[in-house]
């Protein structure tokens, strides 16, 4: 770890010098941390898209086969905004990872703080949002959100999933998963209908 032995020609003491390096090694942890989780979620991220191709098919068979149009069911990326979108007929679901422009530090349930990257999963487009609200897609986003997976800068340590939508009821994920257990479950919020579409902290307001 580099020091500030620069900065000793100005007269600082060995007792600041330590101060400041041991504040410029907490941040360096937490930059080390910030890039691995970024690496991590970026794979996350494409195999969720991946997946999302397949369940899309999927759909698209399914309701064909029935005689529906499918022009409604699709997935699309945009990389420029880090976003993906899939649309099952009315129903709309995005992920970004536009959001993590700094490392943020989770609390988990251990009393642990945590430098993860967060992939955020809207009920509305995503990447329409984004592009629509320029100066303030954060709120957007946020107002939006179903649910948020967390990912870790060890691939051996869980991810969090909190549902924002069940009063942030949290579900650890195995990061092998992740990918496949993130997208099936907000599906599933998104459109399977019954009462996973009743907020606890507002029963009387339906999706």
């Amino acid at each position: 770890m580099e020091n500030f032995k620069s900065l000793n020609s100005s007269g600082q003491t060995s007792v600041e010098m330590e101060r400041i390096n041991d504040v410029a090694a907490h941040m360096l942890s937490q930059y080390s941390d910030y890039i691995n989780s970024r690496k991590n979620a970026s794979d996350i991220m494409e195999s969720i898209y991946n997946k999302m191709e397949y369940v899309t098919e999927y759909f698209r068979q399914t309701f064909s086969a029935r005689g529906i149009s499918v022009d409604s069911i699709y997935c699309k990326r945009d990389e420029t905004i880090q976003s993906v979108l899939m649309s099952v007929l009315w129903k709309k679901i995005g992920f970004t990872l536009i959001l993590n422009d700094k490392p943020l530090a989770l609390h988990r349930q251990d009393g642990k703080k945590v430098i993860c990257y967060r992939i955020l999963a809207t009920k509305e487009d995503c990447t329409k949002i984004i592009r629509e609200n320029p100066d303030n897609y954060t709120s957007k986003l946020l107002d939006a959100e179903i649910a948020s997976l967390y990912i870790p800068a060890n691939k051996n340590d869980f991810c969090e999933m909190r549902v924002r939508h069940l009063s942030n009821e949290i579900h650890s994920i195995n990061q092998q998963q992740a990918s496949k257990e993130f997208l099936l479950k907000v599906l599933e919020y998104t459109c399977g209908g019954g009462s996973l579409h009743i907020e606890r902290e507002f029963s009387s307001m339906i999706y």
